[in-house]
């Protein structure tokens, strides 16, 4: 069974249509890249994955449990929104983080909050799972550090150890090294590169071309908020069918 299918998204911001028809599914552990230029509807579907967005149309599954049928017209409540925000962690490109709390506070305060509302959850625990998620990270010394004290690379490490916190089923990436200059890329793209040995289920939307090919399982391109190509990552990107998708792709060769 597929961790994820997506059938018919559509997406409209007023006579604009964003999306138009958006259909994919994913395995566990799969690795998918998103491509294509701006404007062309990746950050807009991410978004509507993580319910950031509402759909126009269309039907989203996670492991076979329906989290959206635009076919039900009852309008979900504040606290289920967030319940089916839990089956996805996003990245994003501006890091995003609170500049009053610490990195290790950064990771905690979701986990925390959702403590809250679920007594099973061990709130002892948390804390212990944060600093574990910075040390993966390569972060562990940076624990007490509050966002302007650490490097654009480092702010982002803590943004990935904080979207993990939750334990989400797909990790969602928006142009994750899209604010940072080549050294500190690296360092992202190595730590995205070790998720991706683990076995974690990712959804990449990135303009690093070589790195998408590498470690994604699957490409998608994208044009005009439609699927113009799809297939394994060497293939849409090394030997591309579509004529589009070649004249993308021609800016990076």
């Amino acid at each position: 069974m597929s961790i994820l299918e997506v059938s018919n998204i559509k997406k409209n911001f007023g006579n604009t249509e964003v999306l138009k028809d958006i259909g994919f599914s994913m395995e566990k552990g799969d690795v998918l890249s998103i491509l294509g230029s701006s404007g062309s509807g990746k950050t807009t579907l991410l978004r509507c994955l993580n319910f950031l967005e509402t759909p126009d149309e269309g039907i989203i599954r996670v492991n076979g449990e329906t989290l959206f049928d635009s076919s039900d017209a009852s309008s979900l409540s504040e606290s289920e929104i967030r319940k089916k925000r839990l089956h996805f962690g996003l990245v994003f490109q501006s890091f995003n983080l609170f500049p009053q709390y610490t990195a290790l506070e950064n990771i905690t305060l979701a986990p925390s909050l959702l403590a809250k509302e679920d007594p099973s959850i061990d709130m002892s625990s948390l804390e212990d799972h944060a600093r574990a998620l910075l040390d993966q990270m390569g972060l562990s010394a940076k624990a007490g550090n509050y966002p302007h004290e650490l490097s654009g690379g480092q702010q982002q490490r803590v943004a990935i150890a904080r979207a993990l916190a939750l334990k989400p089923d797909i990790l969602c990436f928006d142009e994750p090294t899209s604010a940072l200059d080549p050294e500190l890329t690296g360092e992202v793209l190595k730590v995205i590169r070790e998720l991706a040995e683990k076995n974690t289920t990712m959804i990449i939307v990135t303009h690093e071309m070589g790195f998408a090919r590498d470690v994604s399982d699957r490409a998608i391109f994208m044009d005009g908020g439609v699927i113009v190509e799809e297939g394994p990552s060497t293939q849409v990107i090394d030997d591309p069918k579509m004529e589009r998708t070649k004249q993308f792709l021609s800016y990076y060769k």
